[in-house]
């Protein structure tokens, strides 16, 4: 991973934190069938307004830095096929490969599509699929279709990234939400196949206790059916859930539509075109501003 020195940041930090045995309510999440453990809160403790807090992402919780146009990357995602016994004689070729199918997935989902609304999300992991069925029948024994296909997008994600990691306290303030009694879940416009080992490596996947990402669930941000299968998911009314992203139109007025209450963090990776302030949100922040965030939670 080509982040210049940040990776021995990501370990520390998700060193300090182990998965929660004790504070917080797990919830089912992607159908893990994790057991729901409830917080007893104390005697005169105050019991916040939002139950659950929903998550945006990247420039929320992980601040990023991608080019998937760069040569780096497809000669990352080159060498992986190579490895794994796909058959291109040169990164163009593979390119030009991947595109192509790239162009008909896209349609071939779109046809498939659960919503029609123009916010239908794609998952890109089928034309890494694709892009491997050339292998041998050797090199299929040695590592199934499937696994060899997350392997090559995570190639190609690693090749892609030049900088990644957590907001400084982001780990913090998750920790001290669910101390306090709240759900706190992921709810990212994400390719599952990036997203899933990204959470792993910033120690977010031990923390978080719930995951939704579009691409699994077909449907994204701003869509008010993605904001109501998450307030189905986690057992709460609108009213008495929050979101926080850094994305106005996405995050903000999408959760607005669904009757969420939204909080907004004006980060550097947000939306160019996005105010310093957003008219639509219960709080506004300049940055991942995650104590002014916990005090404004904490008192609602």
């Amino acid at each position: 991973m080509q982040s210049g020195g940040c990776s021995n940041t990501l370990s520390r930090e998700a060193t300090k934190r182990r998965p929660q045995s004790c504070g917080c309510r797990n919830r089912y999440g992607n159908g893990a069938g994790k057991p729901e453990r409830i917080r007893e809160v104390g005697a005169g403790a105050h019991n916040p307004r939002y139950e659950v807090v929903f998550f945006d992402l990247y420039g929320t919780l992980i601040d990023i830095r991608t080019d998937e146009q760069s040569e780096t990357a497809w000669q990352a995602l080159y060498d992986c096929v190579c490895e794994l016994g796909a058959d291109y004689e040169s990164v163009d070729e593979m390119r030009e490969r991947f595109e192509k199918l790239e162009a008909r997935e896209m349609v071939h989902q779109a046809d498939r599509a659960i919503v029609r609304n123009g916010w239908d999300e794609f998952d890109i992991l089928p034309v890494y699929r694709s892009l491997l069925m050339n292998r041998s029948e050797e090199a299929e024994k040695k590592l199934a279709l499937p696994q060899a296909a997350l392997k090559a997008a995570w190639a190609f994600r690693q090749g892609s990234t030049s900088m990644i990691r957590l907001y400084p306290g982001a780990l913090d303030m998750i920790e001290a939400l669910q101390e306090a009694g709240v759900v706190v879940a992921l709810l990212s416009n994400a390719q599952a196949c990036y997203t899933r080992p990204e959470l792993e490596m910033t120690g977010l996947a031990n923390v978080l206790d719930d995951v939704i990402i579009s691409s699994e669930e077909k449907i994204r941000k701003p869509a008010r059916d993605l904001y109501m299968l998450a307030l189905d998911r986690e057992f709460v009314i609108a009213k008495n859930a929050l979101m926080v992203g850094n994305d106005e139109a996405n995050d903000i007025i999408g959760a607005n539509s669904a009757g969420l209450d939204a909080a907004y963090f004006r980060t550097e990776i947000s939306p160019m075109s996005d105010p310093p302030k957003s008219e639509h949100a219960v709080c506004s922040f300049t940055g991942a501003d995650y104590d002014g965030l916990l005090k404004f939670v904490l008192n609602a």
